[in-house]
């Protein structure tokens, strides 16, 4: 009865192991699919394609300063956030109440180098705030 008992626990031990070794590789397999999805490899770049920023892009290399950009917001909470978001970037703007039309103005010099850094910051908080760019007006 004892050697029974014994095998018993023996068998109760090694299922025990093999449940902890089975799990133990499923979390370290789901720990490096989660590590990959949440920080790609760093040598790929991250391209996110949003119909709205092309046409920023172009536009933004096509102009002369001084320059209007026109940004439609969802809400306005959104287009407040937009706003403040904008003035932390040294960019004025104002909104429109009754369309939640946010108007961007730029008034530095348009060399290469500040549009990328327009366009870059402007990409940004496209992204950050759901805005649809709809335009620009030249002052």
């Amino acid at each position: 009865m004892k050697g029974l008992k014994r095998m018993g626990l023996a068998a109760i031990a090694g299922f025990a192991a093999a449940s902890l070794f089975t799990k133990k590789l499923y979390d370290k397999k789901r720990q490096k699919e989660l590590d990959e999805f949440f920080l790609p490899d760093q040598d790929e770049p991250v391209v996110i394609h949003i119909e709205s920023q092309e046409d920023l892009k172009e536009d933004i290399d096509s102009l002369t300063s001084p320059v209007l950009f026109i940004f439609e917001m969802e809400s306005k909470e959104k287009a407040i956030l937009f706003q403040d978001l904008l003035s932390e970037k040294g960019l004025s703007s104002t909104i429109d109440a009754s369309t939640f039309e946010v108007e961007v103005m730029y008034n530095d010099e348009l060399t290469e180098e500040n549009k990328t850094i327009l366009y870059e910051d402007l990409s940004k908080l496209i992204q950050k705030t759901e805005a649809k760019y709809k335009g620009y007006h030249l002052k």
